[in-house]
């Protein structure tokens, strides 16, 4: 039986391209802390720092701290001066890229159906960002205002997409087993392969997106075709 279904977030319940949306981002980034670092050499060390991040493998260390101890490191600046100016870039300047993203009609009425339903649901984002960040784009997506379940972000995550022990997490902390979950999400990579390894059920997201796909792999179409299996009870079957 299924007790608890984890949706992720940019290209699922919010459009967001994020190979348009990243350079944006550090752009405006770059302008919060261009006292501190030249714009291009952010860009190098943010993505260095997310690269140690995301191979992090130690379960004692949260995301966060594995990308400050290395972002820090070498920056010049002590992280007491540095930090106050980043949570205001997610707190002031990280609203106004909401332009570059679309919401989609069919994700309120999905989460609100699982809801209504009884599911436990999760918001399975790569948590590579602030929690700060995931609200603001929760709420571009016109959902923030659910009681989830759980929101994976990099204050409380230990691991990221496509590792696999980042769903083994999210189901430790919420108390449910593999086959009595469902992740539902458009990354095959990091979405799909890996929730299945761990051994969820899966639901692939195919909207704007091209090619064959298995015949075999039974749970995929749109989101609209997702809330419409949702809707006729068709997590009920799994």
């Amino acid at each position: 039986m299924i007790r608890a279904v984890l949706l992720d977030l940019d290209d699922t319940l919010l459009g967001n391209d994020m190979e348009r949306f990243l350079p944006l981002y550090f752009a405006a980034m770059g302008e919060r802390m261009a006292r501190f670092i030249d714009p291009e050499d952010l860009v190098r060390k943010v993505l260095a720092s997310s690269r140690v991040m995301m191979q992090n493998q130690d379960a004692a260390i949260t995301n966060q701290q594995a990308f400050d101890a290395d972002f820090f490191t070498g920056l010049g600046h002590p992280e007491s001066e540095v930090r106050p100016v980043i949570d205001a870039f997610y707190e002031d300047d990280f609203s106004a890229l909401k332009r570059y993203t679309q919401p989609r009609p069919e994700a309120r009425p999905l989460v609100q159906s699982l809801f209504n339903q009884g599911y436990d649901v999760v918001i399975a984002t790569n948590p590579l960002f602030p929690r700060r960040a995931i609200e603001h784009r929760l709420d571009w997506a016109e959902v923030s205002d659910f009681h989830f379940k759980l929101i994976t972000t990099y204050e409380n995550s230990h691991f990221s997409k496509p590792n696999p022990r980042y769903y083994q997490e999210i189901l430790d902390k919420i108390g449910c087993r593999p086959r009595e979950a469902v992740m539902v999400g458009d990354d095959f990579r990091n979405d799909i392969a890996p929730a299945m390894h761990v051994g969820l059920h899966t639901y692939w997201i195919t909207d704007g997106i091209s090619g064959e796909f298995s015949p075999s792999f039974s749970l995929q179409g749109t989101l609209a075709d997702c809330l419409a299996w949702v809707g006729s009870g068709g997590l009920r079957e799994l």
